[in-house]
């Protein structure tokens, strides 16, 4: 079964591979054809696989849905080798319908209905049951077509002697079909040829309910098809040009707006325009010396300074700009306040290390590096006065405890002195040397020995 089924999957694959412009099969349009089939029993039926023939009749009923009978003769033998001939003559009613693919009558075909499965000479059984057909029709001319299709038949309950409670027959068949009386469109623009007052619409153009296209009308009637008129609604009588625009109608630039009208006559071709002619390259709506289509903020307040995209200056990228940064150096990438100043403390954090701030070995000089960190902590503090803070100093456990606890609070002691210098108040500031207490990595490695060498800000308020 499962080879018969990938062999009819491959077949109705191959009825999917063409496609078309949309073309209808008109109500009344009679078929008659014949195909060759090769049928594909159910295992359980014991029948070898054969090629036969058969026919059809149809009729369209409605748009593209046709009422088709269907008879088919197969010869077939038992799967056994035993010396018996078996005929298999299924019957099928159906509906189907008609997917349009274009070119003639070309179609996918998906219908499904009644199946009398009979089988006779030396088998002698009957069995009603459903059938489905799932095909391509692919038109050749106006009167042919040739049809391509699968079809599967169910037969719930066959007769006692059959000895199966169901069984399920697949098929594949081709072959040509005849049609009478179908109105047909010539020039695929969806309208039959009996009402088109367009017959030859250029392919692929857009119609109207007469069947004409742009390139076809004139509404105005000044002797320039649509397609080409950039004035469509040009008054009776007057002198048009080779776009169809009066004298005025005139719009130089093309950009919809007549001269009389556009104060930005030399709009750049393509470009939209607001009421007055003029393009977001000509507009600069906040008066900022930025065009609107470079303007990124297009409500800048009048006489501040921006930057080349028309936003507000932020130097130092924090998201401030500088009109109100009370921190313009903030580093890169470092979190800050509405101020612009760098945040201190993240949530309900008590302490931070002050990364980076660092002192000459064995002295409490502070590096230029450290320096400039602790200017931005030193303009952050004074930017929140609310904040009272702890400069706390510590060290790693070499040498005696006496003196790197003296030398962790001179440390903690200059870094105060140069946090208040550089703008922080005396009253937010404090400062303690710890020596070589609470260390925060192992004293035992060089790496945890220069971990344990920092100094902290304890928040205090």
């Amino acid at each position: 079964m499962i080879t018969r089924t990938a062999t009819l999957g491959i077949c109705l694959l191959l009825t999917l591979a063409s496609a078309g412009k949309a073309f209808a099969q008109s109500p009344g349009t009679f078929e008659i054809g014949a195909f060759a089939r090769y049928s594909l029993f159910d295992n359980d039926l014991n029948l070898e696989d054969k090629v036969g023939a058969g026919g059809t009749l149809g009729i369209f009923l409605f748009r593209n849905l046709a009422l088709e009978a269907e008879g088919a003769y197969t010869k077939t033998n038992p799967e056994t080798g035993a010396d018996a001939d078996i005929t298999n003559t299924p019957f099928r009613g159906r509906l189907t319908y008609h997917i349009p693919l274009g070119g003639w009558a070309s179609a996918i075909r998906i219908g499904a209905g009644y199946v009398r499965d009979m089988y006779g000479d030396d088998a002698d059984f009957d069995g009603n049951g459903a059938t489905g057909v799932l095909g391509l029709r692919v038109g050749l001319s106006q009167t042919f077509a040739l049809n391509v299709d699968g079809t599967v038949d169910y037969v719930p309950s066959p007769p006692d002697e059959v000895g199966l409670d169901s069984y399920t027959n697949f098929g594949v068949q081709g072959g040509l079909v005849l049609l009478f009386g179908n109105d047909y469109d010539k020039d695929k623009d969806g309208l039959m040829d009996n009402k088109d007052s367009c017959l030859a619409t250029p392919v692929g153009e857009q119609v109207d309910t007469r069947g004409c296209s742009a390139s076809q009308r004139d509404t105005d009637r000044d002797s320039v098809k649509d397609n080409a008129d950039r004035c469509p609604n040009t008054a009776s009588g007057e002198k048009v040009d080779a776009n169809g625009c009066s004298a005025a109608q005139l719009d130089k630039d093309l950009d919809g707006v007549t001269d009389t009208a556009d104060k930005c006559a030399n709009t750049p071709s393509g470009q939209e325009v607001d009421a007055n002619g003029c393009s977001a390259s000509q507009r600069d709506v906040d008066g900022d010396g930025v065009m609107d289509d470079a303007d990124k903020c297009l409500d800048s307040a009048p006489g501040e300074p921006v930057d080349p995209q028309g936003c507000a200056r932020d130097t130092d990228a924090d998201g401030v700009n500088d009109a109100l940064d009370k921190c313009p150096g903030t580093p890169n990438g470092q979190a800050v306040d509405e101020s612009g100043c760098g945040v201190l403390f993240q949530g309900a954090e008590r302490s931070v290390i002050l990364q980076g701030v660092n002192f000459a070995t064995g002295k409490a000089e502070l590096t230029d590096a450290s320096k400039a960190i602790l200017v931005e902590v030193a303009h952050s503090l004074a930017a929140n006065p609310g904040t009272r803070v702890e400069v706390s100093g510590y060290t790693d456990n070499t040498g005696s405890r006496k003196t790197n606890v003296r030398l962790s609070q001179q440390r903690a002691e200059a870094v105060e002195q140069f946090l208040i210098q550089n703008g922080a108040s005396p009253a937010q500031i404090s400062s303690k040397g710890y020596g070589p207490d609470s260390p925060v990595a192992s004293n035992k490695t060089a790496a945890g020995r220069a971990q344990n060498r920092r100094v902290e800000l304890h928040r205090l308020d």
